[in-house]
């Protein structure tokens, strides 16, 4: 899966009209504009996330990467969480490709998949994939197996390579971990500093212990985390920071080809750096994006 680092819609999607808001962050490509467009682009769904393992860790960080699916999508930075929202519903999801009304996606759209597009604009209700695991039919074309309707969205809908097998069962793992049950008493989180920097540390742990296929995918996943915290530091500002976080994720992208990435990963102190620059972020945290005023004054110029 060779998908290109820091895949930002924003180019690939096309150019903000002249009354839209700029195009700051990768996710305003998928998320229906209004009033509260920085609230939106600042939480998310709250994860109901039962349980933690290994193979849960895999998951979740791939959840989150685009190297899971294909074709335009991938390029566009869209991941199953950009309509998942920690495995829920993401409510403002609105891609002009994919659907006409917030909420919704065509699974049969041509932009998506060259194999199922129909050339019909049929968008259905995204599902909440907390309690996937009681069920017994899943999707449009109620698929009898979670294992099934998983494989025809990665590499159907989205045109997406097989993923390797301990990968796909750790995508499978961390969706049925998740449970109704399991949900916080509030119904969002923000996305913080400190949320986005616990989503590289994860990939990072999670391909530890993988198989060398599958830890190659958590690198990529982890390369994109780091650009998503890139994207939250406007340039003026942080200059110095991104680039320290562009020379991490360049690492991490470099010891995806060693003999023992992990290895490779220690003898440079990646780990160390990395928590070196989030140190030093969080005392400015209220001027990134991550801030949801100052994201706001941000879209408004």
């Amino acid at each position: 899966m060779k998908h290109g680092f820091f895949a930002v819609a924003l180019v690939l999607i096309g150019a903000a009209g002249p009354s839209a808001p700029p195009l700051l962050l990768r996710e305003q490509a998928w998320t229906a504009s209004g009033a509260n467009l920085a609230h939106t682009l600042t939480h998310h769904q709250s994860e109901c996330l039962a349980r933690r393992d290994q193979q849960i860790e895999i998951g979740r960080a791939l959840f989150r990467s685009p190297a899971l699916l294909g074709g335009p999508a991938a390029r566009a930075g869209l991941s199953c969480h950009a309509c998942h929202s920690n495995g829920g519903m993401n409510t403002a999801f609105l891609l002009p490709e994919l659907t006409d009304r917030p909420g919704h996606a065509d699974v049969t759209s041509e932009w998506a998949s060259a194999t199922l597009g129909d050339g019909v604009s049929n968008p259905i209700a995204i599902p909440d994939l907390a309690g996937a695991s009681g069920k017994s039919s899943f999707g449009r074309l109620q698929v009898a197996s979670l294992e099934q309707f998983t494989r025809n969205v990665i590499e159907q809908e989205f045109q997406g390579e097989t993923p390797p097998a301990q990968a796909f069962d750790g995508v499978l793992s961390y969706m049925r971990a998740l449970r109704l049950s399991a949900c916080p008493a509030e119904a969002e989180s923000a996305i913080t500093l400190a949320s986005a920097a616990d989503d590289v540390r994860r990939a990072i742990n999670a391909a530890r212990e993988a198989d060398a296929p599958t830890r190659s995918l958590l690198l990529l996943s982890a390369q994109d985390a780091v650009g998503r915290i890139v994207e939250r530091l406007p340039a003026a500002r942080f200059r110095r920071e991104r680039s320290r976080l562009e020379g991490l994720a360049r690492d991490a992208g470099a010891a995806r080809d060693a003999s023992d990435p992990i290895a490779a990963l220690e003898t440079t102190a990646w780990s160390t750096r990395f928590d070196a620059v989030i140190a030093q972020l969080a005392r400015d945290e209220r001027r990134t994006y991550f801030n949801e005023p100052t994201l706001a004054r941000a879209l408004h110029n």
